[in-house]
């Protein structure tokens, strides 16, 4: 028995060192591998701060810079098809030119100035369309109309209020079923954001809160009056009130105890709310051009003249997903509502007064390398009265209901091939609009409009 226990220790002496050796092996290689995680992370770190660093730099370069030239180059072919007949097969061109530039900045004050110059349109019946840039090729010899579409200087403070006066791009949240992106404000506008004030933690849970407003005092003629012969004159008064909620954010700490700039939500909600008034559509009416049509696509009353007024309510709601991506999914809806449209026909009910939008689309929101891209899918609906055809989009106006595919990618670091794809008809057959309809043909497909829009555009 004593004999065994000797062995017995004699054993464990001997392996005792193995056993050392082999657990400070495994110990060894994990503090390998920790220190490969390590080294891999501080890796990535310090390229997202290179990146940031440079990104901030080239800001504050573009910030500081007195003068920059910037604008777009596009070409296009337009087709466009009523009741599958050719209304015109044709390529088009549209020309940006402008310089912007601080003039300004100290102590969170900003003065900036914006000046640009574009292919300016008439409609077939020589009258200025203010939300169409495109113009056909024109003849060898003739010539090109051009014009400013945008001045002005703006004031920002803190980052928290902006003013701007002048002519300035549609400010608004949503789609361009009530503004189109082409048109430009002629007045006032003030912006102020209130999660500025936030927590900085609050401040990721609700990215957003701002109040935007506008005032303009729409002169057309030649002027820069209103007719002398308009009942009222050509006032626009709007508002809108933004709320952006990231509610899966999970703001967390760096090792220096402030909260770590890595947003972590996928989705954000954004909710928003406006009123716009407008006042003085009868002159508007003889002055603007509604772009492809021949005629305002609104109900007339028996003096010719727009039969509603504009009190336009508007809900607008977006669901991002994907948000720390750079291909993100959006969702949306924006409708509308005049609450001052007046009865089509006397003793009916019919006011023509409400218009949806809603869709879909993958992509980035600005394309900045190459390869980005964009897909869209979204329906409309637009009843007669329910908004202002001169100021909407160049494909919508009013009373028009329908579809559309669009593809964007951007296959040259400053140039981008699109593709648009449109199907729509008339929402009121008895109204003017996009697609021939017979009367006496039964079929409602022999009003439908089919348009199709493939082109480029270099960017600078």
């Amino acid at each position: 028995m004593i004999r065994f226990i000797l062995l017995l220790l004699f054993g464990l002496l001997s392996a005792a060192p193995l056993l050392a050796q082999a657990a400070l092996d495994d110990s060894e290689e994990e503090l390998r591998q920790r220190i490969t995680r390590l080294e891999t992370e501080l890796a990535n770190l310090r390229d997202r701060v290179e990146d940031r660093e440079r990104d901030a730099l080239d800001a504050e370069l573009r910030d500081q810079s007195l003068v920059q030239v910037y604008g777009d180059i596009g070409l296009r072919y337009h087709m466009l098809f009523e009741s599958q007949t050719e209304t015109f097969n044709r390529p088009e061109f549209r020309l940006h030119l402008g310089v912007f530039g601080t003039a300004f900045q100290q102590d969170e004050q900003l003065l900036r100035y914006d000046m640009r110059l574009t292919t300016s349109v008439l409609d077939m019946n020589g009258k200025p369309a203010p939300t169409l840039s495109w113009l056909p090729f024109p003849g060898y010899g003739s010539r090109v109309g051009v014009s400013f579409d945008r001045f002005l200087v703006d004031l920002e403070l803190n980052r928290t209020l902006q003013v701007t006066l002048g002519r300035f791009p549609n400010p608004w949240n949503g789609t361009d079923i009530l503004f189109d992106r082409d048109y430009h404000f002629q007045g006032l506008a003030e912006s102020v954001r209130f999660d500025r004030f936030l927590p900085d933690a609050a401040a990721r849970l609700v990215p957003r809160i701002q109040i935007t407003s506008v005032q303009g005092y729409l002169a057309q003629n030649n002027l820069g009056l209103p007719s002398p012969t308009a009942e009222t004159q050509p006032i626009y008064v709007g508002g809108q009130f933004r709320i952006d909620l990231a509610p899966f954010e999970q703001p967390t700490l760096t090792p220096e105890g402030t909260i770590a700039p890595e947003v972590n939500s996928e989705f954000e909600l954004r909710l928003m709310a406006g009123l716009h008034w407008f006042d003085g559509e009868e002159g508007i009416a003889s002055n603007l051009g509604v772009g492809y049509l021949d005629k305002t696509t609104n109900v007339l009353g028996a003096d010719g003249l727009v039969h509603s007024e504009f009190l336009v309510a508007e809900v607008y709601t977006e669901l991002v997903i994907l948000r720390t991506r750079r291909a993100r999914v959006k969702a949306w809806f924006h409708g509308l509502l005049n609450l001052h449209a007046n009865e089509q026909f006397e003793g009916t009910s019919e006011r023509n007064d409400q218009a949806f939008d809603a869709g879909i689309s993958w992509g980035m929101e600005r394309f900045e390398n190459r390869w980005d891209f964009k897909f869209s899918f979204h329906y409309f609906y637009i009843e007669a009265d329910s908004v202002i055809p001169e100021f909407n989009s160049e494909v919508l106006n009013t009373n028009i209901k329908g579809y559309e595919f669009a593809l964007a990618v951007r296959v040259f670091p400053t140039l981008t091939v699109f593709g648009e794809f449109t199907v729509s008809e008339r929402e009121n057959y008895d109204l003017n609009g996009f697609g021939r309809v017979s009367k006496s043909d039964p079929n409602y497909a022999s009003g439908q409009s089919t348009r199709i829009r493939i082109g480029i555009y270099l960017d600078f």
